[in-house]
């Protein structure tokens, strides 16, 4: 894993500063602590910072030259499958000089061109300077795991991993993009292709990018695989089959010439990584685990303890007290440069601080729910029924006017002639809003001074119309989790979190392969009656998961931040709120305020606190500098 930069320019009086690329690869350097490079000619200079995990010699290092000069490339991530890969070049006559995923991805592409990336099985994010033909292609992977940002400049472009390098340019503006500042607040991140300023872009998953003398192309390689679903399967063949795909990928990131461990929460997605990797013979298995000081309800060491010794890993286990908290809440939010406010990060950057003093490699069971069918699908599934037979209903109007009336998370009921009328994808905004959002639009106006338009979790147009490539609702709502939540929010912070500490994180659940098979399955293997990811716990429980850990409720890493926001982080939030003065441009001070007060009353607003802090430190960084 690495950190990949540069700058590329055409014609005109546009001048490439190589110093300037070398910069921004310094500051990735937290990325790559093994290692920089730059190469650079007039027009061009690519920057690299390395994270060493496969071929560790110097031989490896980039930016790496084809053999006859015309290619120049730097890349982040790992591709697994690289051996085999190589095995196809040598059969095709190439010859390799070092025993790197670096190389091998260098030469697909110079044999196979972009074709080359449906042949491999991994992570990545590229860039691959053709000198002849003086044209950059840019890439990502499938699902997003890496992630790779650009902006354009007079006569070229400029990207990087991450936002700040891009920020050295003098023509990359700071200016914030208002609509996604709505959809941050709205939505707690922002999804591709755009970010909070104006200037820059991210390369949504699974995409191309072309930028030449002629001009730039973005195009999609890649799409969720939306076949026919499996014919006739037996749900113990299916259990057999998931578990050879599953292992298979749990054992192909194991390929490292780095130690390699677990991020272990004793929930179902971490405790089945951890396990297959023990039924596939792994040895000295180290498992990380992460607690707060004092608050037992978020606290899963008891559970991760417990696979842990049924397992006999080597465990490692952190305690976050209120101080230390506090101390590193100022790197954790330096880290959100595309802002995230999941509190997830909190304790994923502390347990890959654990982790890093061990191992370079760490498993992550991110990417379960929304292959196989998590969180409250259930409840959802339920909802969209209920809608369904609603529709078609007699005198359904008045029905859904009640129910509005009585619960006002149903208000959007309220608005049932145009639900009925909707046709596919039409379903009005503010309805659209007001169905899914954790804001009412009110506290949105109440915030912001720029009425937008309103912003909306995609996730939910599957609840009033099935869609038909997708073969019903709950694909249509996971399709849509991998195609936005997944990329633009839990692997986001994923990545920045353990990039923070030089982690690399391998996500076993988002192998290709399984998500091919995953996404033909029929629904009583994701959801069935009350129990959500149905394959995933029978898994667990043959491979000798205790039923209590494989089928308790979901935690998703616990974080005690509505207590302490009223305790030792009260002065901490209200200094951060009052000194980003970048704020009072697009926020209401009185509606921040209020926020406050609500909490400090005993109102639970702690959620929306975290954005606002997220929000406020990131604009001290990047907008106020």
């Amino acid at each position: 894993m690495c950190g990949i930069c540069g700058e590329v320019a055409w014609g005109g009086d546009a001048v490439v500063d190589p110093e300037r690329v070398r910069g921004m690869a310094r500051r990735l350097a937290h990325r790559g602590p093994d290692g920089e490079g730059l190469w650079h000619e007039p027009g061009v200079a690519l920057g690299h910072r390395r994270l060493a995990i496969i071929d560790l010699s110097a031989a490896a290092a980039q930016p790496m030259a084809s053999p006859d000069g015309r290619y120049q490339i730097v890349y982040n991530g790992e591709i697994y499958n690289f051996q085999q890969v190589r095995a196809d070049l040598q059969e095709r006559g190439e010859v390799f000089s070092t025993r790197s995923d670096t190389e091998v991805l260098l030469r697909a592409l110079m044999v196979w061109g972009p074709g080359a990336l449906r042949r491999l099985n991994g992570m990545w994010a590229f860039a691959l300077w053709d000198r002849r033909e003086r044209r950059l292609t840019l890439a990502r992977d499938r699902l997003g795991v890496k992630p790779l940002y650009w902006a354009r400049v007079e006569g070229g472009i400029v990207f990087a991993s991450e936002i700040p390098p891009l920020l050295d340019h003098p023509q990359v503006s700071r200016e914030i993009n208002p609509r996604a500042l709505a959809e941050q607040v709205a939505c707690r991140y922002v999804l591709a292709p755009r970010t909070l300023l104006t200037s820059v872009q991210k390369l949504p998953p699974g995409h191309l990018m072309t930028v030449g003398p002629e001009g730039s192309s973005v195009t999609p390689y890649w799409t969720l695989p939306v076949g026919d679903r499996a014919k006739k399967l037996e749900d113990q063949h299916a259990l057999g089959r998931f578990g050879h795909l599953f292992e298979a990928s749990v054992k192909r990131r194991l390929i490292a010439d780095v130690p390699v461990g677990v991020l272990l929460s004793g929930g179902l997605d971490s405790s089945a990584v951890a396990a297959a990797l023990r039924r596939g013979g792994q040895e000295h298995l180290a498992t990380f685990t992460v607690a707060f000081e004092g608050e037992p309800e978020c606290d899963e060491r008891p559970w991760a303890r417990q696979v842990a010794s049924l397992l006999g890993s080597d465990h490692h286990e952190v305690v976050i007290s209120p101080g230390r908290f506090a101390e590193s809440l100022g790197s954790v939010l330096s880290h959100l440069d595309d802002p995230v406010a999941d509190m997830a990060v909190l304790p994923l950057y502390h347990v890959c601080a654990l982790a890093s003093e061990r191992v370079k490699v760490l498993l992550t069971g991110q990417g379960a729910d929304e292959v196989l069918g998590g969180y409250h699908m259930e409840r959802v599934l339920r909802q969209i029924r209920a809608i369904v037979a609603l529709r078609n209903l007699p005198g359904a109007k008045a029905v859904a006017a009640a129910i509005a009336r009585r619960d006002p998370k149903r208000a959007y009921l309220a608005h049932w002639e145009d639900i009925r009328r909707a046709e596919p994808g039409q379903l009005p905004g503010k309805i659209r809003y007001d169905l899914t959002m954790p804001l009412p639009r009110e506290e949105m106006d109440r915030l912001l001074k720029d009425c937008m338009p309103p912003p909306y979790d995609r996730t939910l147009d599957a609840f009033y119309t099935e869609v038909p490539s997708h073969r019903g609702p709950l694909d249509a709502i996971l399709a849509t989790l991998c195609k936005g939540w997944l990329p633009d929010n839990l692997l986001n912070h994923g990545d920045r979190m353990s990039m923070a500490h030089g982690i690399e994180l391998r996500v076993p659940f988002l192998d290709v392969d399984l998500v091919r098979y995953c996404f033909r399955l029929p629904q009583r293997l994701k959801v069935s009656g009350g129990t959500t990811k149905v394959l995933l716990k029978r898994y667990a429980e043959a491979a000798g998961i205790p039923r209590k850990v494989a089928y308790r409720r979901k935690l998703g890493f616990p974080v005690p931040w509505n207590t302490w926001v009223r305790g030792p982080l009260k002065g901490f939030v209200k200094e951060t709120l009052a000194g980003a003065s970048w704020m009072d441009r697009y926020f209401h001070r009185e509606g921040i305020d209020a926020v406050l007060a609500q909490h400090e009353a005993g109102k639970d607003r702690g959620l929306l606190l975290w954005n606002l802090v997220v929000l406020a430190h990131w604009g001290q960084e990047i907008v106020s500098r």
